[in-house]
């Protein structure tokens, strides 16, 4: 893990994965335990904040519902963990101009009847299923409906039993506060894992992307790195996607092809992020190239100054005889003044010379 890495805290890892590419050779060379920890700090910030609008889309459902409750419900008898409306009788809110826009109560139903319940309701974006055991919530943010049984609440507040009085009551007196924040507890948790999981399963599917478009781009990147890219990759969709369900369960617009454009920003972050690093690696590679180019340049001077250095080692012996030479030249010409034979200058002096002495030693 590069230091710049180490520095980096976990909003400035948002900011980085959403706005620079080049940023993503770091993230591909971090620990895969660290890329996890962030995508689970992420999905549970996002948990949080889901979390929290479906809380307050649950009070207001429960104030409409008691009033409803008051209103049109006749009989209501909760035992042995199993819950009877009405005697059974099918009761059907609808209400196309609400967030939720459809509630079904059914206590009596067989299994095919549920089926086709869950069918219908999962043609709404959003809506209540009221079953003998348990309720069906479904929103289409979560590609799935939350299924919650009745003795899990009823456990919390430790009831075995009740009627519609009972209910009244227990309405009456019943803390709101323990109960949204029971509601969002659960649903913080169950969020939490069920779109953790589902990220896993993208970021994998990115992962592969990734892995064989660095083959086709010719730097053959490991699975490791592109999963790690992978993981940051999705930040940016599953910002947008948190600010989606927010806008659609406040005002129920709805958008479509968004799971389409999800996962398509994923892939596009990570194709865009694989080019970069390609990009890089060939600048680098060319700043290698001139940097050992410009190295064989200086070696070649070195290898030229030590050569004429060893021409001129050799040369010196020659000058200092040429000089010893000089010496000794200028040394007999001294003494030749000294003694008549000096230079070549004095050639006819030095023959006189023998001459005179020859006929001195031979004539006495």
């Amino acid at each position: 893990m590069t230091e710049e890495n180490k520095k980096m805290n976990f909003f400035d890892k948002v900011i980085t994965s959403i706005k620079d590419f080049e940023k993503y050779a770091i993230f591909a060379t971090e620990r895969t335990r660290k890329a996890i920890s962030y995508l689970a700090l992420l999905i549970l910030i996002f948990s949080i904040v889901i979390a929290s609008v479906f809380t307050y889309k649950f009070s207001v459902s429960i104030n409409s519902g008691i009033e409803y409750f008051k209103s049109n419900i006749s009989e209501v008898t909760y035992k042995d963990n199993n819950l009877s409306i009405n005697s059974g009788e099918e009761l059907r809110i609808m209400n196309p101009e609400e967030v939720l826009p459809i509630v079904i109560i059914n206590t009596n139903t067989s299994i095919e009847q549920e089926n086709d319940y869950k069918n219908e309701i999962s043609t709404y974006a959003n809506g209540i299923l009221l079953l003998k055991d348990r309720f069906i919530y479904r929103n289409e943010m979560l590609n799935q409906s939350i299924s919650y049984e009745y003795k899990d609440i009823a456990n919390v507040y430790g009831i075995s039993e009740f009627n519609k009085e009972d209910v009244l009551t227990f309405i009456a007196n019943v803390n709101n506060i323990n109960l949204y924040l029971s509601f969002f507890i659960i649903i913080a948790i169950y969020l939490f894992i069920i779109y953790f999981i589902s990220t896993i399963v993208d970021i994998v599917m990115v992962g592969i992307l990734g892995f064989i478009f660095s083959r086709i781009v010719g730097i053959k990147l490991k699975f490791k790195a592109t999963f790690n890219m992978g993981v940051y990759a999705l930040t940016l969709p599953i910002i947008l996607n948190m600010i989606y369900i927010i806008v659609n369960s406040i005002t129920g617009l709805e958008i479509k092809y968004f799971t389409w454009m999800y996962t398509t920003i994923s892939y596009i972050y990570m194709i865009v992020a694989i080019l970069m690093i390609k990009t890089d690696l060939i600048n680098r590679q060319v700043e290698l190239m001139k940097i050992i180019e410009e190295q064989e340049k200086v070696k070649r001077e070195i290898e030229e100054q030590n050569r004429r250095k060893e021409e001129e080692k050799k040369k010196e012996p020659n000058d200092s005889n040429k000089k010893e030479e000089k010496k000794k030249d200028k040394k007999d010409d001294e003494k030749g003044k000294e003694t008549g034979l000096g230079d070549s200058r004095s050639c006819t002096s030095r023959k006189q010379y023998f001459w005179r002495l020859r006929k001195e030693i031979i004539d006495g």
